[in-house]
């Protein structure tokens, strides 16, 4: 018989067996296609500013899948040998040489791989339209036009070139193990004892402190030690749960053991010994899989946070659909007729005079201040009654003040990094006027009324119409020209109607001192969010899907190996429906742990992506709540996703071992 088609003939018959393995890896193939493929579309190329960010960030992801298939291949190819080397001695027993065994591993692993390649680029290109417009969808609101559908030789040559090379050196690797068994070995090796451990008190108390210390320090709320810290956390996490899975595991069970009354009680005895048994061989890959799906969770989470809370951190950094300023009213009157003869509702409309001030501040000599010594910078300065108008038809979570005679609120643009430090500066702090002296009492962040200027403050009306009459406040600038005007507009589809706003940003360009358009910062986080969103849902989906199949096909293989040891007990009086129990306990805690702990990991993870990046996009008394409610989806469907994974892994469990 030829060696190809024995290698088909032996993939056929186990093709049930390898069915999850192989449909992980079409979409992997699938996944790595379209990331090579999108960042060739024109028609994506045409809707984006950034082309080379969006290139880069989809060809990183297209490396670090690479990277991930690569680890799920080695650790796949090592079981499918393992499980095959009484059929391997078999060969060799009946004249087959080594090379001829190990041309026929290369074979099948290379046959199943370009099958794999076929169906994944196949794939690709049938939904490569339905992904662009998917992408378009998510991360470009300005485009407007046909999406046609497309295929990309180059990316379909590039992907079947890289995945040839990843399944040529996979496949070379069971030469090696043919070379490094003896015939004995290999005909010997299902009954191999795995060997057991009964695991270590000190190494589980060491990983619980370990992994402890890690989340401890992710819970520190400064910012800068939580970026300094990133390396130290990730190591201790790391290190803890391989320590976990280690010696920590193996003990928790075999502490269960040593409890009679539960271990005897029921199916308990034969499902944890089994699990028991099993768990120094499969207890690294739990490690490793626990790692990867904490990744995976928060990476996922993170995307789908960042990308959800666009249009209110648009809001909270702008407050309004439109913020300009000007002195010429013929742009206001311009702007309105855009809206007129594009038929778009103003629902607000208000300008404001922009006043400034040069009060002198008290700075004490042995400290640094926020306020420089001796400088010379104009202060913004705005009534409390403007303020509290401007709030009032803003769309930021900031309410109208109630500032006292004597007091001085002072504004500053949110940036949670720094604005701790900037609030102990400047409280307290003295600003003099002529025959006035005013007391900086309290700080708000408040990004859209404080630009154009290093200092904003607001004071009550009286104060205000005391020092315009002083003119220590003035609304003409140091070279004698009139302050601008503040103009805001809120309209309906404010974060739509790209004509509308191209033309917008024409007329606002050449007429305006400055000017800001929701549009403008929603379409650009969009393509930002968007496509990590996008990227992060494909990347996670790989790794869920790698993940789970690894798991899968670990279980398979003991199956095959565990087979006998179900004939025995059936002989001597197991039912069907106390194996059933059996086995689902035994395969429980092989994807239930690396599930929670994963997420545990993740819950921590997330809480220091809070501190550095949410407060700054979700300001509410405790934007980690939120962060968490936002996660929990992508904690929910990874664990569906795990569910499915494990009633499959059971129920062909079920049907190898009868």
């Amino acid at each position: 018989m030829k060696l190809s088609t024995l290698a088909v003939s032996n993939i056929k018959r186990n093709f049930k067996k390898y069915v999850m393995y192989f449909f992980s890896l079409s979409f992997s193939v699938f996944t790595t296609y379209t990331f090579f493929a999108l960042t060739q579309n024109e028609i994506v190329l045409m809707a984006s500013d950034y082309d080379m960010r969006y290139r880069s960030l989809l060809r990183t992801f297209a490396v670090i899948i690479l990277v991930f298939v690569l680890f799920f291949l080695i650790n796949s190819n090592k079981s499918f040998i393992k499980a095959r080397k009484k059929e391997i001695s078999t060969y060799s027993l009946f004249g087959m040489t080594n090379g001829r065994i190990g041309k026929l591993l290369f074979l099948e692993n290379f046959i199943v791989g370009i099958v794999a390649i076929v169906i994944g680029i196949g794939a690709g290109i049938f939904f490569s339209k339905l992904m662009v417009m998917i992408l378009l969808d998510i991360a470009f609101a300005s485009f407007v036009g046909n999406v046609e559908f497309s295929i990309s030789p180059n990316a379909a040559y590039i992907t079947a070139l890289i995945f040839i090379g990843i399944f040529s050196i996979i496949s070379l690797s069971g030469l090696r193990v043919i070379n490094k068994f003896e015939l004995v070995d290999l005909f010997k090796a299902s009954k191999v004892s795995e060997g057991r451990t009964k695991g270590s008190t000190l190494v589980l108390i060491l990983s619980l402190i370990i992994t402890g210390s890690g989340y401890y320090l992710a819970l520190n709320p400064d910012p800068f030690k939580i970026v300094n810290l990133s390396i130290p956390i990730l190591l201790l996490v790391i290190i803890g749960t391989y320590l976990f899975f280690w010696g920590g595991l193996p003990k928790v069970l075999n502490l269960i053991k040593i409890n009679k009354n539960s271990y005897y009680r029921k199916t308990n005895l034969i499902s944890v010994s089994s699990f028991s048994h099993r768990i120094k061989s499969i207890g690294a890959v739990m490690a490793t899989i626990t790692i990867l799906s904490a990744v995976a969770t928060t990476a996922v989470a993170t995307g789908y946070t960042l990308y959800s809370n666009i249009q209110n951190n648009v809001y909270e950094t702008l407050g309004f659909d439109l913020h300009f300023s000007a002195n010429d009213e013929k742009v206001v009157d311009n702007v309105r007729n855009i809206f007129k003869k594009h038929g778009n509702k103003i629902i607000h409309e208000f300008t404001g005079q922009i006043y400034t001030c040069l009060p002198s501040v008290e700075v004490s000599e042995d400290t640094n201040s926020y306020f420089e010594k001796g400088e010379n910078k104009y202060f913004k300065v705005y009534s409390q009654s403007l303020y509290n108008k401007f709030i009032s038809i803003s769309k930021t979570i900031n309410k109208p003040l109630d500032v006292k005679s004597g007091e001085v609120l002072y504004l500053r643009y949110r940036n949670p990094i720094s604005n701790r430090d900037t609030e102990n500066d400047v409280i307290g702090k003295e600003l003099i006027f002529t025959d006035k002296k005013l007391t900086i009492t309290s700080f708000e962040t408040l990004p859209m009324l404080t630009s154009g200027s290093d200092h904003t403050i607001v004071i009550n009306d009286e104060d205000f119409d005391h020092l315009l009459k002083s003119k220590d406040i003035t609304n003409i600038n140091p070279n004698g020209q009139p302050n601008y005007k503040e103009t805001v507009f809120m309209y309906k589809n404010a974060l739509r109607s790209p004509d509308l706003h191209n033309e917008l940003n024409g007329i606002l360009s050449e007429n305006t001192a400055s000017f800001k358009i929701a549009y403008n910062l929603y379409n650009d986080s969009l393509q930002t969010f968007g496509l990590v969103c996008f990227i992060g849902f494909f990347m996670g989906a790989v790794f869920i899907l790698m993940t789970a199949s690894l798991l899968y096909f670990k279980q398979i293989m003991a199956a095959e190996e565990e087979r006998h040891h179900y004939k025995i007990l059936r002989k001597i009086g197991m039912d069907e429906a106390t194996e059933r129990k059996v086995i689902a306990k035994r395969l429980m805690p092989v994807f239930l742990i690396p599930l929670l702990v994963g997420i545990i990991h993740s819950i921590f993870a997330m809480k220091t992506a809070d501190t550095v990046v949410f407060t700054q996009m979700i300001l509410s008394s405790n934007s980690y709540i939120k962060v968490l409610m936002y996660s929990s989806v992508m904690y929910g469907i990874y664990a569906i996703v795990y569910s499915i994974f494990y009633f499959i892994t059971k129920s062909q469990y079920l049907r190898i071992v009868k």
